[in-house]
């Protein structure tokens, strides 16, 4: 699955979406997400189980092994 993992200049996890798209557009409005300066966007392949993880910490502990090793 797609995922994009939006990190801070620390390397801190901000959030993560399904997909590699930031904007969309429904019913005629379209909708883009974007970051301040610093901040920056993984785009990467998880695993498909990633999206029933209901825990918080453990969906935060898989998203961090995607990202690259500072």
């Amino acid at each position: 699955m797609k995922m994009t993992i939006v990190t801070d200049d620390s390397g801190n996890i901000l959030g993560a979406v399904q997909g590699h798209s930031m904007s969309e557009t429904k019913n005629g409005v379209q909708a883009t997400v974007t970051f301040a300066p610093g901040h920056q966007m993984h785009m990467v392949e998880v695993d498909d189980d990633m999206a029933t993880i209901d825990d918080a910490d453990v969906f935060q502990q898989r998203l961090k092994q995607h990202l690259p090793k500072h």
